[in-house]
């Protein structure tokens, strides 16, 4: 039996606009970033497998050590992060033109991000998993973890991309989104991790009118057309917030918690947590480090654009 060694990349995510009412087939702006999750898979001649997962700083936070019969067989583990990656296996297995379980294996992850981020680390491993197995990836998303699938276009995206869900067959189209104003851009991260099942439980389909429904799907190209001047951009982001808050009835994030702030943000995903994009310059960046938001990123230190 001969062995190798196979090794993958997915890229994290950012989701610009749509929000939410993603699910509702409203096309969305995301952008695929540069911090990837890796796999590394190096087979073996027996029938075990390990794997092992690390954070960026090199730290293990996730290990398992069984045997293949295990997986197939369904059997329980006492961790339920062991639990979800077994089941994933094993449905990407039964998707898969080659038998992923044929074979003893040792796996790897490693993370570029912070796994506290919100940047993707589940959808990243599946889309991990679905390159190795050669399988639909959206399939396994919707199956384990549900939500939009938008991060997984995102997760082999080489460009930002227009994302619409079309109730599970997903339209992905490239766009060109490369803001002249970057440098007035940055992201900063909020110290809290944002749970997406709790986030997406907020949203209220029945607010998401016609009107809306249209102006939202206008969105994406009213950012990428208002991206070379500060003061349209803003306009963009404050419209697009007040849209957002009223469909899941929360205060924007510059309501809550940076209400004396002169100029404009807006959350990236689900609101409460990880990142926002803030319209700012550098002595902005420095007040929000002398606030305890050390976490700070510049449009080209995260932005996937080829």
């Amino acid at each position: 039996m001969s062995l190798s060694i196979e090794r993958f990349s997915a890229n994290a995510k950012f989701l610009i606009t749509g929000e939410y009412a993603v699910l509702a087939n409203i096309t969305a702006l995301a952008v695929p970033l540069k911090r990837q999750q890796h796999l590394e898979i190096s087979s073996r001649d027996d029938q075990k497998f390990t794997w092992k997962s690390y954070d960026a700083d090199g730290s293990l936070w996730f290990e398992i050590e069984s045997d293949l019969g295990k997986i197939k067989s369904s059997q329980k583990f006492d961790d339920p992060t062991a639990d979800k990656l077994l089941a994933i296996l094993r449905h990407a297995s039964s998707m898969s033109s080659r038998d992923i379980l044929n074979q003893g294996f040792d796996a790897v992850t490693t993370l570029d991000f912070n796994r506290k981020y919100g940047m993707g680390t589940s959808s990243t491993l599946i889309s991990l998993i679905a390159q190795w197995a050669d399988c639909d990836a959206y399939q396994l998303q919707f199956e384990h973890f549900g939500g939009s699938g938008f991060d997984i276009a995102c997760a082999t995206a080489k460009t930002p991309i227009l994302y619409n869900y079309n109730d599970a067959v997903p339209i992905v189209k490239p766009v060109i989104f490369n803001p002249a104003i970057k440098d007035q851009l940055f992201f900063v991260y909020l110290n809290q991790k944002q749970n997406s099942r709790d986030s997406i439980a907020k949203f209220d389909p029945r607010k998401l009118t016609q009107e809306l429904k249209n102006e939202l799907n206008q969105m994406p190209n009213r950012f990428v057309q208002t991206a070379d001047s500060v003061e349209d951009f803003s306009k963009t982001i404050e419209r697009h917030e007040e849209i957002i808050s009223n469909l899941v009835g929360l205060e924007p994030v510059k309501n809550r918690l940076f209400p004396d702030y002169k100029k404009t943000m807006k959350s990236l995903g689900g609101w409460g947590g990880d990142f926002i994009l803030v319209v700012g310059d550098s002595g902005d960046r420095a007040r929000f480090r002398e606030s305890g938001y050390s976490h700070i990123y510049s449009w080209d230190d995260l932005v996937l654009t080829d």
